[in-house]
């Protein structure tokens, strides 16, 4: 299997998601910087986390990074050419203070690929409007910053939808789901010292095995906005610009 950082789909997919989002967080020139949070999700497989990841950044207005994309900028060691090159001082150097208090204070290891993808997962929550999905992201943003999620569902709703999606009998989809579960959750616990089971490392624990993903994202939807009002404020502004730019 090709790995992610030699693959030139994927390094491109990186580039574009990365500068849509350096284009989304600039600075309007009539005025200072806005700083907004960020979402993170962490998910069992066949919860449906990856689906509301989406939908939400795209109610939102926010830049999807899902787990590939943010694995791949941290393989690379690829951060600070995409990313912090572009960014001004102030925020280089809190990303800069951020990682090495991260890295001091975790066991990570190997320590240089904990180091580039920590330095990734702050670049993308240092001005916010992302969505991060996977790997221990609402472990390493700040928790004023960011809405930290968890999306969960029983083990048979899992099965029935990882079996839909891949065409795989249930019992293949039931292996997928387990291997899947534990390597994150080894991810978890070796380099943050930490359960992803632990509901008191959320802010929200949705359990979509009665619930719609299009419900789950709506509720995501409403906390951020009640959490974050400055988002509701920036929808509000935005529509009004339009609605006057029509006149």
């Amino acid at each position: 299997m090709e790995e992610l950082f030699e693959s030139s789909a994927i390094a491109h997919l990186v580039e574009k998601q990365w500068k849509k989002w350096l284009a989304l967080t600039a600075p309007h020139v009539e005025g200072p910087a806005r700083t907004f949070p960020t979402v993170t999700i962490s998910r069992e497989r066949g919860s449906g986390g990856s689906v509301i990841a989406k939908e939400v950044a795209e109610r939102l207005g926010f830049v999807l990074f899902d787990s590939q994309l943010v694995d791949h900028v941290a393989r690379a060691a690829a951060v600070d050419r995409i990313v912090v090159a572009h960014m001004d001082e102030r925020s280089q150097r809190s990303i800069k203070e951020w990682t090495e208090r991260v890295i001091q204070r975790q066991a990570f290891s190997p320590q240089s690929y904990m180091g580039h993808l920590t330095k990734t997962i702050l670049t993308a929550g240092e001005k916010g409007k992302a969505v991060i999905l996977g790997r221990g992201a609402h472990l390493l943003l700040p928790p004023s910053r960011c809405l930290r999620v968890r999306v969960i569902a029983p083990l048979a709703v899992r099965v029935n939808r990882v079996a839909a999606a891949t065409g795989v009998p249930r019992e293949e989809a039931e292996d997928l789901i387990e291997q899947t579960d534990r390597q994150r959750a080894a991810f978890i616990r070796d380099n943050y010292r930490e359960s992803d089971a632990d509901p008191r490392l959320y802010d929200l624990v949705i359990n979509t095995g009665e619930m719609s993903l299009q419900t789950a994202a709506d509720l995501i939807i409403q906390v951020v906005q009640a959490r974050f009002p400055e988002i509701r404020e920036a929808a509000t502004e935005a529509a009004g610009n339009l609605a006057s730019a029509g006149r």
